[in-house]
C-alpha cells in the first residue's frame, strides 16, 4: 500500500488499523488496536480465526467483564506475574497473566470448566490433579543445588510451569511460566511459593471434586 493508498480496515469492527503490533487473524488480517486490546484467547486459535469468530469472541469478552465485576473475589493469590482470584461461594475463579493478555478484563472460569492441572519445575513434573494430597514444591536445598548451576550459566533461568486444561473454548489450555533466579524468590517471607502452592491446591480440590478450602 502506498503512502496515500487506501486505509486498512479492521476485519472485526471496520475501524481503521493503525500501529505495528496489532494482533492478526488467519495469519495476515490485522485487527485495529481497540479490538486487539480486548482479545484474550489461546494464540493458536487466532491463526484460523475469521472475522465472525472475532466478533463472537469480543461479545464473550464483554460478558466476561460483566461477570468479573459482579463476582466477589474474597481471596487473591499472586505468583510473580500470575494473579488468581477466587469466589468460592459462586464457584468461579479468574486468572490474570501477561500470556493471557487480560490485565483489564481477567478471564473468568467456572469451577466446572477446569478438567486437569499440572505443575512443573523446569522439565520435571512435581504435581498434578491426579495426585492426592499437598502440592510438593521442591525443597529449598534442591533449589539451591540447581540455582548454583544456573548462576554459572547466565543464559539459564529457573522456573515453574503451570498447565491448566479447561472446557473454556477460548482457553482450552493455559500454559504459564513463572520465572525465578533465587530460592528466596520462592521460600522467603516475600517469596511466591506459598501463594503458588495455594493456587495449585485449589485447582486440585476443584478438579478432584474434594470441596474447595480457601487457605
Amino acid at each position: 500500500m502506498g503512502l496515500f493508498g487506501k486505509k486498512e480496515a479492521c476485519p472485526a469492527c471496520g475501524g481503521e488499523v493503525k500501529g505495528l503490533f496489532n494482533k492478526k487473524i488467519s495469519g495476515k488480517q490485522k485487527l485495529c488496536k481497540d479490538c486487539s486490546n480486548k482479545i484474550s484467547t489461546q494464540g493458536e486459535l487466532l491463526e484460523t480465526a475469521t472475522p465472525e469468530y472475532i466478533a463472537e469472541h469480543l461479545a464473550y469478552r464483554e460478558k466476561n467483564l460483566m461477570k468479573y465485576n459482579a463476582l466477589r473475589w474474597d481471596v487473591v493469590y499472586k505468583a510473580r506475574g500470575l494473579k488468581m482470584g477466587v469466589d468460592p461461594s459462586a464457584g468461579f475463579l479468574y486468572l490474570r497473566d501477561e500470556l493471557m493478555d487480560d490485565y483489564d478484563n481477567p478471564v473468568v472460569f467456572s469451577f466446572d470448566q477446569l478438567t486437569h492441572y499440572e505443575l512443573y519445575r523446569m522439565n520435571k513434573m512435581v504435581d498434578n490433579s491426579d495426585t492426592p494430597g499437598d502440592t510438593p514444591l521442591d525443597s529449598k536445598f534442591s533449589l539451591l543445588s540447581d540455582i548454583s548451576k544456573i548462576v554459572s550459566d547466565k543464559s539459564r533461568m529457573d522456573y515453574f510451569r503451570l498447565i491448566l486444561k479447561t472446557t473454556e473454548p477460548y482457553w482450552p489450555e493455559v500454559n504459564i511460566r513463572i520465572n525465578f533466579n533465587s530460592p528466596d524468590d520462592v521460600y522467603s517471607s516475600y517469596g511466591f511459593g506459598n501463594d503458588l502452592k495455594r493456587m495449585c491446591q485449589i485447582f486440585k480440590q476443584i478438579i478432584r471434586k474434594e470441596g474447595t478450602i480457601i487457605f
